[in-house]
């Protein structure tokens, strides 16, 4: 029976020769096949055809089982469409082919983002992307509370008071001649002193003493124009509202939105012996996020090690300068 070790296999070491060198060779080749006339900007397209070569080599090892696992980086971006600042998102974290691979932690499945339960940090930051990307200084954070007489009786009833009010402010919007708003919305239920409900919404053309009149399930209400952050945006307003404090609580938001784009995944970008060094050394992870990804700022990063696989995770914010 084979044994199982848990040290992350080096690549490399799969192969007596120098697999870098060889993979330059293969991507210089097919490059000059497929461009016999030589651009101005020739080394660029080389080189861009050579990582294209390099993603096919690694994949090709790990599904040959030539190695057990890599180091994978997803790189997820959000850019505000009113502004154009845009924030970037990199997930380091090993990668097996075979789920046999991958040791077992007794841990239970993961909730799809798509169920929108704060209680899922995947789903926290799809929500902080979301924001991100819809909502900017024209934009408004409400809060408004229910009294005594207009308490929820559940969770249901506080989503159907909220879907109301935001179908009476959007009845005003029609009649203006205006698009109907768009929201994310987080009601605090269970578990609150007074049932309350956050919401980011439009602000163009709405009046916030209007708003408050229409909400009218209790007088204790508060918005506040949006004053996002020069480097992380609306990051920090949208963790505060998704702050899971006090039990479950879920997300809902308009159809009108616009979505994250797809993220990007690479086995290239940082190999295991770089990532260990990141792991270690702040300044290292700062300078290397800095070089795989030119013209963006380092802001933070949060690097965990997990003892069952014997790999490090690194997840790491920037800014586009």
């Amino acid at each position: 029976m084979k044994v199982r070790t848990y040290d992350n296999y080096d690549y490399v070491e799969a192969y007596k020769i120098d697999l870098q060198s060889d993979i330059e060779r293969k991507a210089r080749r097919k490059f000059e096949q497929e461009n016999p006339l030589q651009t101005p900007d020739y080394e660029t397209q080389w080189k861009e055809q050579q990582e294209k070569l390099e993603e096919w080599e690694l994949e090709r090892l790990l599904k040959e089982g030539k190695v057990e696992s890599l180091y994978r980086t997803t790189t997820i971006k959000a850019k505000n469409i009113e502004s154009g600042r845009e924030l970037l998102e990199a997930q380091i974290y090993p990668s097996f082919f075979h789920k046999a691979d991958v040791p077992r932690t007794g841990k239970k499945r993961e909730s799809k983002p798509s169920q929108k339960n704060l209680n899922d940090k995947k789903s926290r930051r799809y929500l902080v992307r979301l924001a991100n990307i819809n909502f900017s200084k024209n934009d408004l954070w409400c809060t408004f509370t229910w009294d005594e007489d207009h308490l929820p009786a559940d969770e249901a009833t506080a989503d159907r008071d909220v879907t109301n009010f935001i179908r009476r402010i959007n009845y005003r919007q029609k009649k203006k001649g205006r698009e109907n708003i768009k929201y994310i919305y987080i009601p605090v239920v269970e578990g609150a002193e007074r049932p309350h409900v956050h919401i980011i919404m439009t602000g163009k053309g709405i009046d916030r003493d209007e708003l408050e009149e229409l909400w009218g399930k209790g007088e204790r209400s508060n918005t506040r124009r949006i004053k996002p952050d020069e480097d992380f945006l609306i990051s920090g307003l949208a963790t505060y509202i998704s702050n899971n404090k006090r039990g479950k609580r879920r997300w809902r938001a308009s159809k009108n939105l616009k979505k994250p784009p797809e993220p990007t995944r690479s086995y290239s970008k940082f190999k295991k012996p770089k990532v260990e060094k990141m792991a270690h050394d702040y300044e290292t992870l700062k300078a290397e996020m800095e070089k795989a990804y030119p013209n963006y700022k380092f802001l933070d990063a949060e690097v965990k090690y997990n003892g069952v696989t014997a790999a490090f995770y690194i997840y790491a914010r920037m800014v586009r300068n």
